[in-house]
């Protein structure tokens, strides 16, 4: 089956960089009308003119409810939201979890989590009332899997995620509602490449089965599958994205 969006459109968050545009740039290819979402308006216009008519770019801070209500709707008018995902994240700081405070807390769960789950609660709400299925991709990461060292609070609201769709495919399952997870190992990146090609690089690719770090469009043509009718039995999973390095 042919992993093909046509006809439906997606909202892609956090999608104006990195691994959130290669979704929306596989997307708009699968034949999608896309919407980007980000903070930064500049980047975010600028995305969506490389991505080409069929995506629009709309400023969002997800962790706003009720920015987040604007999105939805703005995006609605381009047709009813079919597909969501959720990769809007941040990790702005490495420490060790007694030195994290209620504050970096709140910044992380508000972005991370709470920006996920009301995104979704807003598509999936516009689904229910036309009696339309739809697909929900959370992108996690391989820490909120296994835990690291100094991003303990990252990793447990990365943790959430993968819970989060678990429970969205669980409890929207007879509505015709899909919800799976990705969890990204090293992705190359604006954020990781200077790490890559630092003393530590070689050992980091050294612990993957496969020898190389992941790119942006390995993890995209995940979310493609997930988004596409080509896992229509597909939810509630998780799918790794980490070259082999969680089998060590």
């Amino acid at each position: 089956m042919a992993m093909d969006l046509e006809g439906k459109t997606a909202i892609v968050t956090g999608g104006s960089r990195g691994i959130g545009y290669a979704i929306a740039e596989a997307f708009v290819g699968a034949g999608a009308r896309v919407v980007i979402s980000a903070r930064g308006k500049e980047a975010l216009d600028e995305a969506a003119k490389r991505l080409g008519p069929n995506a629009i770019a709309i400023p969002c801070d997800v962790s706003d409810p009720e920015a987040v209500r604007a999105l939805v709707e703005n995006a609605s008018r381009l047709g009813l939201v079919d597909v969501l995902v959720n990769n809007a994240g941040i990790s702005p700081f490495y420490k060790r979890v007694e030195h994290t405070t209620a504050e970096d807390l709140d910044q992380l769960m508000g972005v991370n989590l709470r920006g996920a789950w009301c995104c979704s609660v807003e598509v999936a709400t516009r689904l229910f009332e036309a009696e339309r299925p739809g697909s929900i991709v959370n992108v996690s990461s391989m820490l909120g899997i296994q835990p690291g060292e100094r991003q303990g609070a990252y990793g447990v609201t990365k943790a959430g995620l993968i819970h989060m769709a678990k429970v969205f495919a669980l409890e929207w399952a007879d509505r015709g509602i899909r919800a799976n997870a990705l969890a990204p190992g090293w992705t190359e990146s604006d954020l990781t490449n200077a790490l890559f090609e630092s003393r530590h690089g070689p050992r980091l690719k050294g612990d993957v089965p496969l020898g190389r770090f992941a790119t942006p469009e390995d993890v995209a043509g995940a979310a493609l599958y997930l988004a596409s009718d080509a896992s229509s039995y597909v939810t509630g999973a998780v799918i790794t994205i980490d070259g082999g390095r969680s089998l060590r």
